[in-house]
């Protein structure tokens, strides 16, 4: 992404936490972002946005399109009586969930040097990122720490930032986990729209680059 590209998406996700989240410690978060590299670090190191700027660019589209889900399927559905959830998800709650979920990628893609053969059979040298996490944690685990410093989490939105990651986190950890993911699901819609719209925006709407 060009420098103007990562900005353009900065400002919109600074306008989007003030616009949406509504809660003590917000300019805090927000300053600690700032003085990470957030902005600027990629999405992933080999799959989705895996690009200088990509990590931001991927919570917005999934902020984007978990409101969509809301808007279009889930609300309405909630508001005919469909829904097994009675209660609509506030939009605050989806903002922290979505625009936060990630914030355990911060300051652990390293650039680095790597050797891949062209269409000719010959080595050659390629920039790319790898993994160096001084604190492995866990994915949502990690987010959920890092921003319960800051600002107070909801339950709903605890969970939702949890299991993000859905199956590819549950299989690793087998039974308990499975049991865990699945209660999650069953006790708040905001787990689901959240593992949806993250799916959705990785797999729909973000180049991986070669």
């Amino acid at each position: 992404m060009t420098p103007l590209e990562i900005q353009h998406h900065k400002e919109l996700y600074m306008d989007y936490c003030r616009q949406y989240i509504h809660r003590e410690g917000l300019e805090k978060l927000l300053n600690y972002l700032e003085h990470t590299d957030f902005f600027e670090a990629p999405s992933s190191t080999r799959f989705h946005l895996n690009t200088r700027g990509g990590l931001c660019r991927h919570c917005l589209n999934v902020f984007e399109t978990a409101l969509s889900i809301n808007k279009n399927i889930l609300l309405p559905k909630q508001q005919s009586g469909e829904s097994i959830f009675a209660e609509p998800i506030e939009e605050e709650s989806i903002a922290v969930a979505a625009l936060f979920h990630d914030v355990c990628k911060c300051n652990i893609y390293k650039e680095a040097e790597k050797w891949r053969k062209d269409a000719n059979n010959k080595w050659e040298s390629y920039k790319a990122y790898e993994v160096a996490d001084d604190f492995p944690f866990g994915h949502g685990e990690k987010s959920c720490y890092i921003v319960s410093h800051y600002i107070r989490l909801l339950k709903d939105e605890l969970l939702a930032i949890r299991w993000h990651m859905g199956m590819y986190d549950v299989g690793e950890g087998g039974t308990p986990n499975r049991s865990s993911f699945y209660a999650a699901t069953e006790m708040s819609p905001l787990v689901v729209l959240l593992q949806l719209a993250d799916m959705a925006a990785s797999h729909w709407l973000e180049e991986t680059f070669k």
